[in-house]
Parts: structure tokens; C-alpha cells; sequence
């Protein structure tokens, strides 16, 4: 009986081990996809940007109401999103 007791505890701790270590590994693939995830989304935070950039600094004075008011609501908004001044 004893030996029983012996051979199943050493069962289970064998597989409490593999429990904790496919939880270990599951968190850490976790951590990758939320870590790639964030690079991702920084990527297209910098792409964004960029193309809120370029509608920034295009020659606006061209258009007529109601377009330029469209246009310049536009600029503030970009520039309130990225901090930038705007000063219309």
C-alpha cells in the first residue's frame, strides 16, 4: 500500500509539473501575440500619422465654403489626436 501511495504521489506531482509548465507556455505565447499585437498597432499609429501629416500640410486656402470649413474641422481634429498646434 505504501509503495501505491508512493507511485501515485510521484504521478501526481508529475503532472502538477506538466500542468505548471503548459500554463508557463501558454503565457508566454500569450505575452508574444499581445507583444506583436501592440507592435502591429504601433505600425499602423505610424502610418496614420503619416498620412495625417501629409492632409496637414497640403495648401487648403484654394477651397471655398462649406469644403474649407470640412477641411480645417479635419486639421483640428488631426491635430488634437497627435497634440500638434493648429492655429486656425
Amino acid at each position: 500500500m505504501a509503495e501505491f501511495n508512493s507511485l501515485n504521489k510521484e504521478e501526481s506531482q508529475k503532472r502538477e509539473r506538466h500542468r505548471e509548465e503548459k500554463l508557463r507556455v501558454l503565457q508566454e505565447e500569450k505575452e508574444a501575440r499581445v507583444a506583436l499585437m501592440r507592435r502591429q498597432q504601433q505600425a499602423l499609429d505610424e502610418q496614420q500619422k503619416a498620412v495625417d501629416l501629409e492632409f496637414m500640410m497640403k495648401y487648403h486656402t484654394i477651397y471655398q465654403e462649406p469644403m474649407l470649413q470640412l477641411i480645417l474641422d479635419r486639421k483640428r481634429e488631426i491635430a488634437a489626436r497627435w497634440g500638434w498646434h493648429f492655429p486656425f
